[in-house]
């Protein structure tokens, strides 16, 4: 229980920082997004450990369809401007999806390419060495 608190207050942290973040910022900006920014920043560098939040992250991923619920419930409140604009919101869905695939794609190839290249690049350093 008391490794879950942590957690959870956590991930709080990250959010209170986001969003004092957003509020001192002379541009309008989602302050959810700079804390889940503040948050990968600080898993990938290593500031801040996998453990610290993993209890939490997998409470949530566990229940995140109910997290959508009130998203869903909110956005029938405005059916019909949705209906007005039904073909523009399934373009951007449609061009939205497309870009994150090709993103995606050559990002991936991207990084297998030099991470291929620094396998090579070594290789050939180990065989130098051996002769």
């Amino acid at each position: 229980m008391k490794i879950w608190l942590y957690n959870i207050f956590t991930i709080f942290c990250f959010v209170v920082l986001g969003r004092v973040i957003s509020m001192l910022l002379p541009v309008a900006f989602p302050s959810s997004i700079i804390g889940l920014l503040l948050l990968f920043v600080a898993l990938s560098s290593g500031l801040l450990k996998q453990k610290y939040v993993e209890k939490a992250c997998e409470q949530l991923n566990r229940h995140i369809g109910i997290l959508f619920v009130p998203a869903g419930v909110a956005l029938m409140g405005y059916f019909e401007l949705v209906l007005q604009n039904i073909v523009p919101l399934i373009m951007a869905g449609f061009i939205g999806t497309v870009v994150i695939f090709f993103t995606v794609g050559h990002t991936y190839c991207y990084l297998n390419r030099a991470s291929e290249a620094k396998q090579k690049t070594a290789l050939n350093k180990q065989q130098g060495d051996d002769k």
